[in-house]
């Protein structure tokens, strides 16, 4: 599997309509392939929606995304909204599962974490390992190597049932960081809520 993340900034006043454009597309769109999620930053200065889309792999996402492309309600018109658009690939760590539609938020988190190009396999092994034993006790969306995008990364997506679950000091913290992996050069967590139509809520 890989997963597609895209990242729209677009102006607070205009995320409803956006949203909506989008869901109503999302209806036929979702004949070709379905979303995993759909979210809306919370917490950012500038707003931001996050979709992501799970594909088996790269030749798979060329060939759905043609196909839909054809239908006269996709892509939706909300082109005028984005002010700067992100595409990511992402390859799943081995034990991250396929997140199959429910509800497992509603709170969501987002956490990107860069590391120098010559720590990257060392990262992805230690990274990896403390993400799975995290993930025994928080709901995990998905984690993985970035592949296409800013490419010397992780990225990782939570559920918490509530607030005070996010902040009990695993999430965005660094407390459960591994203690024998590179220390990230930088690092970008967003708080994100689901649309209405997010297969995940």
């Amino acid at each position: 599997m890989i997963y597609e993340i895209r990242s729209y900034q677009v102006a607070p006043e205009n995320v409803p309509e956006f949203e909506r454009r989008f869901g109503a597309g999302y209806v036929d769109r979702a004949a070709f392939s379905p979303l995993t999620a759909f979210w809306r930053t919370n917490d950012q200065a500038l707003s931001e929606v996050i979709h992501v889309w799970p594909y088996q792999d790269q030749a798979e996402r060329t060939i759905q995304r043609a196909r839909a492309a054809e239908h006269p309600n996709w892509p939706p018109a909300t082109g005028g909204f984005v002010n700067r658009m992100m595409v990511e690939l992402v390859l799943p760590f081995d034990f991250v599962e396929d997140r199959r539609p429910g509800t497992v938020g509603p709170v969501f988190e987002i956490q990107y974490d860069y590391f120098q190009v010559s720590d990257l396999r060392a990262a992805g092994e230690a990274w990896s390992n403390a993400i799975e034993d995290r993930s025994q006790h928080d709901s995990l969306v998905l984690a993985g190597r970035l592949e296409f995008g800013q490419t010397n990364g992780i990225v990782q997506i939570w559920a918490f049932p509530n607030e005070e679950r996010r902040g009990q000091g695993t999430s965005g913290k660094g407390a459960w960081r591994p203690v024998d992996g590179p220390v990230p050069t930088s690092s970008v967590v967003k708080q994100l809520s689901p649309s209405t139509f997010s297969p995940l809520q």
